[in-house]
């Protein structure tokens, strides 16, 4: 029978572990999911660019942001032992440009209707960047599903959205804001959709945050993953208050389909 110091020398040693095993946040989801295929992913543990999965700047080829303030170049990304790191400096590598960025977009390699998509990540910290994950289609825009979006001077305020047209050709959304407990700049995190037929459902380290049913039958299209990092000054951030290099951590990446 186990006495008492030994019961607290196996409780400490527990203690330890899930510090180690949860370190920077919540802990990695196993890659196998029961009654999932894995149909796309990337780890980031090669320390570079896969791109026979992505490329750099967005599907219609284009590298300057609608606003004019981030071009997305070739050159922004840096490797952890076990992470991309996309960094955003104030920097003109366009001609009239202030601010370069990184971007992930995957249409050459992927694109799914319907499934299970999940990202583990951890934010830029301050002002003055719009990180993002989210679906988007090559045919026609919208459909969109916004897996997440934050404007990083709330960076405690998950930013839902997705986007469709509906029979008359009239564009709508449905944006939901999602209260976190700790700032997404303080450690890495698990953020996913599931998307069917009949509705969307959000979750946030694995605990369901948003459903929608709306506008379920106009979603037509496959549509593939984009990850990027904007500099942005919507939303009050303030660019003169930013600090420069910054840096958006992804530790996965991966999309299922039912089995």
């Amino acid at each position: 029978m186990m006495n008492y110091f030994n019961f607290r020398v196996v409780k400490y040693v527990l203690l330890v572990l899930i510090g180690i095993f949860s370190f920077e946040g919540i802990t990695q989801n196993p890659i196998e999911k029961e009654g999932w295929e894995l149909t796309f992913n990337d780890e980031f543990n090669d320390g570079k660019l896969d791109y026979s999965k992505w490329q750099d700047h967005y599907y219609w080829g284009g590298r300057v942001n609608i606003d004019g303030l981030t071009y997305y170049g070739a050159d922004q990304f840096q490797f952890s032992d076990s992470s991309l790191i996309i960094v955003a400096e104030e920097k003109e590598v366009k001609e009239g440009v202030q601010y370069t960025s990184g971007m992930l977009d995957c249409n050459q390699s992927f694109k799914q209707q319907y499934g299970y998509f999940e990202i583990r990540s951890k934010n830029p910290k301050g002002t003055g960047c719009w990180p993002a994950f989210w679906l988007v289609s090559t045919e026609d825009w919208p459909p969109e599903i916004d897996i997440y979006e934050f404007y990083t001077n709330s960076p405690d305020l998950i930013k839902t959205n997705h986007h469709w047209k509906n029979r008359r050709g009239k564009k709508k959304a449905q944006p939901k804001q999602v209260r976190m407990k700790e700032s997404a700049a303080e450690g890495f995190h698990t953020y996913a959709v599931e998307w069917t037929n009949r509705k969307i459902r959000w979750f946030y380290d694995n605990k369901r945050v948003k459903t929608s049913r709306r506008g379920m039958k106009y979603l037509k299209y496959k549509l593939h993953i984009i990850i990027n990092n904007e500099i942005s000054d919507m939303k009050g951030m303030k660019l003169e208050d930013a600090v420069f290099p910054n840096y958006f951590e992804i530790d996965y990446v991966r999309a299922y389909k039912r089995k």
